[in-house]
């Protein structure tokens, strides 16, 4: 399972994130993807952190 360190709104501070759909195509830039928070457990939809700068595309 992939993991990013992302900010969680419940713990107010950046966490351990599972990808829970990873095997999801990304598409366009605003492909939102499922993150757990590790700590809290709450899911959200996020992009996913890009490795190029936003002004390349």
């Amino acid at each position: 399972m992939e993991s990013e360190k992302r900010w969680c709104r419940t713990c107010m501070s950046s966490t351990q994130h599972e990808i829970l759909d990873s095997d999801k195509v990304m598409a366009g830039k605003k492909t939102k993807f499922l993150y757990k928070c590790v700590n809290c457990g709450e899911k959200k939809r996020m992009p996913k952190f890009r490795g190029m700068a936003e002004s390349t595309y």
